[in-house]
């Protein structure tokens, strides 16, 4: 029997991506707390990033220095914090 694929409110997603935004709390952890792949949140955070005029400058791994990729990140995540709750619309 084929598993379904689970499914997400918008209200949890928002729970989600404002868990990332707390300091000294790494995405990782916020998935891995929530039973989500880390790479699942990321595509969230991208996705609501692509909805946002100017917060698209999200920097994907490999891009720039480590040190680099996480502010980008992190600046990203406080943009989306802002805008959530147009997420919720």
């Amino acid at each position: 029997m084929p598993l379904e694929r689970r499914s997400y409110s918008k209200s949890f997603k928002a729970q989600v991506i404002a868990e990332c935004v707390q300091p000294d709390i790494s995405i990782a952890n916020v998935a891995l707390t929530h039973n989500l792949n880390a790479n699942l949140v990321h595509k969230w955070i991208r996705m609501h990033a692509q909805k946002k005029p100017g917060t698209a400058n999200y920097l994907h791994p490999g891009q720039g220095s480590a040190t680099d990729s996480r502010t980008a990140s992190m600046l990203c995540l406080v943009i989306l914090f802002l805008s959530l709750d147009r997420l919720l619309d």
